[in-house]
């Protein structure tokens, strides 16, 4: 169930404020089973809490248009004045599920929605059930036992009486860890390359049948280049984000480890990443000395680790980056309603956000096996994410820097950089190699670059060289800043980059860089679930765009994407298609089944595909 904390109404169950004394893992972390079986018999318990819950405040929207996305449902919503919370747009289906943040909100969209008339169709609206706590969910399904009691093995001394699972083993502890973080495993890297490009192969079928469906442009001549192997398979994440908790085998123990299973399943035990092949050493070393920090006594008393099934606790994740130095960049996301709750104004005992930021600078910080060399904290609401938590600065550098090719990027706590660095050369030299598919080195004297999602610029700044002009696009004001300054401490002049929404800002800038170049070139790496169909459509209009380069990490989810771009010119989509002509994989991580898909989609000029219709 999707749930945020009010940090005014937020008071921890069976709690209360200055008894901070007697917190341990029984009375926060752990549920007593009073309360397992409570969840068991209602599922809808957590609407009686304290806690704020959007699900109190739940409609039902039907009967639009296919293919209607959560941007264009939320945007209409807000044009009628309505200020909807989170828009859900179930697949396969004309149904949304919508939430508010009151009642009156609610209650106000109940009496606009039903049979407005939006694009021809005339909607309905009508109250929706919560959705139930999928923790209750389980407990109900396993009568009982914890989530995970299917997947342990029951030891010969288990009777039917006894209620909770057997404990797992180190081996079958690891080995349900290495089936959740790295899948592929048990394969050899030639097999593992080979079920990928089978997968690929596949989804590449799908995606012509698909464009030639809707009348695209030779959609039966794609042409599929072999996959490109990444030059690491073991040890290669840069950054591994960990969840804390309590161990689900070692009683009054915090684990900082890798989540095993999934929220919705009512799964939550995490277990140490010690057997996780794609895990470095050196980000190991920082998990054993955190996890002991976070296991001193005093710190499990004060800031017991966040319990997913129950919204309470302090620590919730930890992420670690490293460079190929070694050097490491550690923050800690921890759950500020807690302590907003539980900071104790005892002159006895320092604030608990003093006691814990003290803790960690001293422990955390230095020359010593496990210590970073940059440290920082960002505190959080429940559901509120990091990009609007608050960050701080503990100590060490504020950053680090990793280098990629010849040149160094800095890298601060939330950008996005590739997690496989000796990789992400090896992509890059492909998306070059990729724009220039038939054409010639000597032909790029007059091109220009335009990097769409630019980040902290790493694709824009590594191809610099052989163009005239790049420019990277980006929404993150934080990546624009990022990006300038790689540029700046690369020396790289004839890079530059702009802060907005792509919609609003490439038609602008495309034709300020048509007037100097004949040909500009784009390149696409957005998130994995692709981008709104807007910005696809200001792209097509783009007469000067011929070339397009498409970073996809999940190919399936932006699958429309590609479809968009080569469908026949029409009312809705203006400019001249896009014609898919070659794609190809590059195994950016090894040992899961993730694979990077670059996908060229070339067009000619105008002119030039009207004398050949001729």
């Amino acid at each position: 169930a999707s749930l945020e904390i009010d940090q005014k109404q937020f008071e921890p169950k069976g709690l209360e404020t200055g008894k901070l004394e007697t917190m341990t893992s029984e009375s926060v972390g752990v549920q007593p089973d009073s309360a397992k079986e409570d969840s068991a018999e209602k599922p809808l318990n957590y609407l009686n809490s304290s806690q704020f819950t959007s699900e109190l405040f739940k409609i039902e929207v039907k009967n639009f248009r296919p293919y209607t996305t959560v941007a264009m449902l939320k945007k209409r919503m807000q044009s009628l004045g309505l200020e909807p919370h989170k828009v859900k747009v179930m697949p396969n289906s004309w149904m949304a599920f919508v939430t508010f943040k009151n009642a009156d909100q609610r209650d106000k969209a109940l009496s606009v929605l039903p049979g407005h008339i939006w694009r021809g169709q005339a909607l309905t609206a009508k109250l929706a059930k919560p959705k139930a706590d999928p923790f209750g969910n389980a407990a109900a399904a396993d009568s009982g036992q914890s989530s995970s009691a299917a997947k342990r093995p029951r030891l010969d001394t288990d009777t039917a009486a006894d209620s909770k699972p057997a404990p797992l083993s180190a081996e079958a502890a690891s080995e349900l860890l290495r089936d959740a973080v790295t899948p592929l495993w048990r394969l050899g890297y030639e097999e593992q390359l080979k079920q990928k490009s089978q997968d690929m192969s596949c989804e590449v079928k799908q995606l012509t049948r698909q464009v030639a469906a809707v009348g695209g442009l030779s959609a039966e001549s794609v042409e599929m280049m072999p996959i490109v192997a990444s030059p690491v398979v073991d040890q290669y994440r840069n950054k591994c984000q960990f969840t804390v908790a309590w161990s689900p085998t070692q009683t009054d123990s915090v684990v900082v480890g890798f989540r095993v299973g999934r929220y919705r399943d009512g799964e939550a035990d995490v277990y140490p990443p010690d057997t996780a092949a794609v895990v470095p050493t050196v980000i190991l070393a920082v998990v054993r000395r955190l996890q002991a920090l976070l296991n001193e006594p005093d710190m499990k008393r004060r800031a017991p680790p966040y319990d997913a099934k129950r919204h309470v606790g302090c620590w919730k994740a930890a992420t670690v980056r490293c460079n190929s130095s070694n050097r490491t960049l550690l923050y800690l996301d921890i759950h500020q309603p807690f302590l907003t709750a539980n900071d104790t104004s005892d002159e006895t005992e320092m604030s608990l956000r003093h006691f814990i930021e003290n803790r960690l600078q001293n422990g955390l910080l230095g020359d010593q096996d496990g210590c970073v060399a940059s440290l920082h904290v960002v505190y959080t609401d429940h559901g509120g994410g990091e990009a609007n938590g608050l960050w701080r600065h503990l100590g060490g550098d504020p950053d680090i820097t990793e280098t990629l090719g010849s040149l160094s990027f800095r890298v601060s706590p939330a950008a996005f950089f590739q997690v496989n660095t000796a990789a992400a050369e090896v992509l890059h030299n492909r998306i070059y190699s990729m724009l220039q598919h038939g054409e010639s080195d000597s032909d790029n004297q007059s091109s220009a670059l335009l990097d769409v999602c630019c980040g902290t610029g790493t694709i824009g700044l590594s191809l610099a060289r052989y163009f005239s002009q790049v420019l990277g696009i980006e929404l993150i004001a934080d990546a624009v800043r990022d990006a300038q300054l790689n540029a700046q401490r690369n020396g790289i002049k004839n890079a530059s980059f702009v802060c907005g929404r792509a919609e609003d800002t490439l038609p602008r800038e495309a034709n300020l860089l048509a007037e100097t170049v004949s040909d500009l070139r784009v390149v696409l790496d957005p998130p994995r679930g692709g981008l709104q169909p807007s910005v696809l459509s200001t792209i097509r209009r783009c007469r000067s765009i011929r070339r397009l380069l498409y970073v996809s990490c999940c190919p399936r989810a932006a699958r429309s994407n590609f479809v968009d771009l080569c469908r026949p010119a029409s009312n809705k989509w203006r400019g001249d298609p896009f014609r898919l002509a070659l794609v190809q994989p590059v195994d950016l991580f090894p040992l899961t089944k993730h694979c990077e898909l670059l996908l060229l989609f070339v067009r000619e000029p105008a002119d030039a595909a009207a004398d050949a219709s001729e």
